[in-house]
């Protein structure tokens, strides 16, 4: 069984997109949200993530960059040239090793992928140092 605390970025109510070339992670999270009440879609390449944000309107994707096609950058760019997805949240996965790079100009926060925490279990964490708060996802 799967529990999440999603603490900001993410709210009650919200359209998630989790975009990624890692199948496993992309439907980790996407259980995780899914758990937790959010409606989601998944996509495992630039263009899919693009097309699903069409018909989807996400008011938060979470993007890994390793993405074909359009690489995650590339795609958070494209999305908030959609009519209505302007203002979505957009969240970079990334390793807890690698620094983001440009992260003002495309991704609002970071998402570290898991690394084992308390019991074992994977904790996923939201690092927003920039803003002096560190919520967590816990699956």
């Amino acid at each position: 069984m799967t529990t999440a605390s999603l603490i900001t970025p993410f709210k009650p109510g919200d359209r998630v997109l989790v975009a990624s070339a890692d199948h496993a992670m992309a439907e980790a999270l996407a259980r995780t949200f899914g758990t937790a009440g959010f409606s989601v879609r998944i996509a495992f390449d630039g263009v899919a993530a693009l097309d699903k944000a069409r018909a989807f309107f996400p008011t938060a994707a979470v993007l890994g960059l390793d993405l074909r096609y359009l690489d995650g950058f590339q795609l958070a760019r494209a999305l908030r040239t959609i009519p209505g997805c302007a203002r979505m949240r957009v969240l970079a996965m990334l390793p807890p090793s690698i620094a983001l790079l440009d992260r003002h100009h495309c991704f609002d926060y970071v998402l570290r992928t898991p690394r084992m925490a308390h019991g074992g279990r994977p904790m996923w964490v939201v690092d927003t140092d920039s803003l002096g708060i560190r919520p967590t996802l816990f699956t």
